[in-house]
């Protein structure tokens, strides 16, 4: 079934062919039509075994539908059901920025919003920031250590922001530009793929282990295979969890580090296969982590073969074909609350792990959202507007809006039925 998305909220019976949306008829008459619609039963010439056969499929019809209290409204339930809200904002409709914006490249890498409300975008050609409608750039001109930007974070407490590029990490504070290399600080490695800060320690994730710089001494520590259990010094990823740190690595699956008492315990695939999943909700999708994300108690790990969900007690593990997941190539998430945003390489899927919403085009070229409900069949709506393109390397989501970094663009989310805020309106 296809709608636009003129009226998110609105019923969609009419497409379902809902009894209720007919004309008002003797209820034989609609009794009859659906019991025809349900079992291919009607009133021609048969030979006499046919018109019994089709006598008892006529008599478990009328079994079936006396079953159903409420002939008439036998659509009802399912349209309730898909009317129901969701546990998370739907995307209305897309806002895309590229060259012509301004934009000094087609590939975007990440996007955050600072907590002054400017919003910040890395690329493959320097940061560009955002503030009165206008981009300003920030290049290798400029200080840069490198122009293609692959991860940032902001200092809360400073407002200073941390710049991860192929080449060395970045501090920008007050309009300077201070830059930490393999060759002259404690930085593990120059390409930097991942960035966060817990209280006084900023955590780098890099290609040969992962480096803490003390914020307030300028000490540099590092981990990996020879002080922890790390098979691979590829760290990927790096997410602070109030009392623990998860590291996502390539090749060594997930490490949860209890700061308290120093103590990293493995996370890993329970079958070791890269490819299939032989053991189902029982660990890690992969040893291949792509990306990890951790709110509100969750951890959400990203993989080239799905991606998993651990609560502190329990594995769940999605991909593709098997699940609603749009496709097991996963280049990032983002969490919000318990609900994970999903950049995979086919486009975008939110989902908390039962109810999901994917963002794709369609072999049209139309934008379309599919939404898929427990127990309910998958619902799919024609957007007005679309992502710039599907393989998303980048999210960033707050409760009024959501920004994605794309292969070929930078895109706007503006939610359905949220009204226009400061932040929206700067997007135009």
């Amino acid at each position: 079934m296809k709608t636009t998305l003129n009226s998110l909220s609105a019923p969609l019976k009419k497409e379902r062919g809902c009894v209720e949306d007919q004309p008002q008829q003797a209820t034989s008459s609609i009794t009859r039509r659906t019991f025809e619609a349900c079992c291919g039963w009607s009133r021609t010439t048969q030979p006499r075994s046919e018109i019994f056969r089709q006598s008892l499929t006529f008599a478990a019809g009328v079994a079936l539908l006396l079953s159903l209290a409420g002939t008439p409204d036998i659509c009802a339930a399912e349209t309730a059901t898909n009317d129901l809200p969701l546990p998370f904002p739907l995307i209305e409709r897309f806002e895309n920025f590229g060259l012509k914006d301004g934009l000094p490249t087609h590939k975007i890498h990440c996007v955050l919003r600072a907590s002054d409300g400017k919003l910040w975008v890395g690329t493959y050609g320097g940061v560009l920031v955002r503030e009165d409608g206008k981009f300003r750039k920030i290049g290798v001109e400029d200080g840069l250590s490198h122009k293609m930007v692959m991860c940032m974070v902001e200092d809360k407490r400073t407002g200073d922001m941390w710049i991860g590029t192929l080449r060395g990490l970045n501090r920008y504070s007050a309009g300077r530009i201070t830059t930490y290399l393999q060759t002259s600080s404690g930085l593990p490695n120059n390409v930097v793929y991942g960035l966060d800060i817990m209280d006084d320690t900023l955590w780098v994730a890099t290609a040969a282990g992962l480096g803490a710089l003390n914020l307030k001494t300028g000490s540099w520590s590092i981990y990996d295979q020879n002080n922890t259990v790390m098979h691979e010094p590829w760290v990927y990823s790096v997410k602070g969890a109030k009392d623990r740190l998860w590291v996502g690595v390539w090749g060594g699956g997930i490490l949860e580090y209890e700061l308290a008492n120093k103590i990293f315990k493995e996370h890993r695939d329970p079958d070791r296969d890269f490819h299939f999943e032989l053991v189902h909700d029982a660990g890690p999708v992969s040893d291949v982590t792509s990306w990890i994300a951790w709110e509100d108690g969750i951890l959400w790990q990203g993989t080239y073969s799905g991606m998993s969900r651990y609560d502190g007690s329990r594995w769940r593990t999605w991909q593709e074909k098997k699940s609603p997941l749009v496709s097991n190539f996963v280049n990032f998430i983002w969490a919000h609350g318990r609900v994970a945003w999903v950049g995979t390489d086919r486009g975008l899927s939110v989902t908390d792990g039962d109810t999901w919403a994917n963002y794709r085009t369609n072999e049209k070229g139309e934008g379309i959202v599919e939404i898929a409900r427990p127990g309910q069949p998958v619902e799919t709506r024609i957007m007005s507007t679309k992502l710039p393109n599907n393989f998303i390397l980048g999210i960033w989501v707050d409760d009024q809006e959501a920004w994605f970094a794309t292969s070929d663009g930078l895109a706007h989310a503006v939610f359905a039925g949220q009204p226009k805020t400061a932040k929206v309106a700067d997007a135009k």
